[in-house]
């Protein structure tokens, strides 16, 4: 369950984790985590790899154990139709940022080049998994807010039946709503246990042991809402960090 990665011209040990955590209106509880394998360039061509596909669906699974998904956002880095193909088969709606290709160029030249609009939607897209379509989808082109996207316009893709014009702000911004997950990597990364271990297990543990304590503290901060009747996406009523000092002094006087 170790991933290789370049830096400096030296191969190094890597480890990811893909999450499925809600997103929304709702509180950003995560629901499942899975360790990422990909080849590593020390190791042998048929050494153990998980697709993306494989990964999204195992999360899909853990998560329709707890709650009902009636959509899912992804990352830019699950840009996959074999990903897109799992989800459809799941019976879930999707949205995901695409790579801007050719043919999105002249889409996206029209769009410049017209008088009054500033987004537009491609129709009926097919998906093809192993030379067959497997479901249509919307491609929908808005002005970028990203620093990361490619050029001046941004590309989303989802399998809704089909997206009118009027629509496509609606859509993109759902997508925009699951900016908490970026912030969540960075609460979970401030409390990693710091380890010197190269054993996947020692730090898959870790992660997860963070995750449950980002948990624990969103679930915290919801009832403190509840309590208060304060909305439940204003901002935190206790900080991340304030809030692991007081678990702390908490375990250490238990112990």
């Amino acid at each position: 369950m170790v991933s290789g990665y370049k830096k400096d011209n030296a191969y190094k040990r890597g480890y990811k984790y893909a999450t499925l955590t809600l997103a929304g209106e709702l509180v950003p509880i995560i629901l499942g985590v899975e360790p990422v394998k990909e080849n590593s360039t020390w190791e042998e061509e048929n050494a153990p790899s998980y697709s993306k596909a494989e990964l999204v669906d195992r999360l899909l699974e853990k998560a329709e154990r707890f709650v009902d998904l009636d959509e899912v956002y992804l990352d830019r880095g699950f840009h996959s139709k074999e990903v897109y193909a799992v989800i459809e088969g799941w019976g879930i709606t999707y949205t995901a940022p695409v790579p801007v290709y050719q043919p999105d160029y002249s889409a996206i030249k029209k769009i410049e080049e017209h008088s009054t609009a500033d987004a537009a939607v491609n129709h009926d897209v097919p998906v093809a998994v192993d030379g067959e379509v497997h479901h249509r989808t919307e491609y929908l082109y808005v002005p970028s807010r990203n620093d990361d996207a490619d050029g001046t316009y941004a590309v989303f893709v989802t399998n809704r039946d089909r997206v009118e014009p009027d629509e496509i702000q609606a859509v993109c911004n759902g997508y925009r709503r699951r900016w908490d997950i970026e912030n969540q990597y960075k609460s979970i990364k401030d409390c990693l246990p710091r380890t010197s271990s190269t054993d996947y297990r020692v730090r898959f543990c870790n992660f997860v042991l963070a995750g449950l304590l980002y948990n624990l503290w969103r679930l915290t901060d919801y009832l403190i809402k509840v309590g208060r009747d304060t909305a439940i996406r204003s901002p935190p009523e206790v900080g991340f960090k304030s809030f692991l000092r007081a678990l702390g002094e908490f375990l250490h006087r238990v112990d």
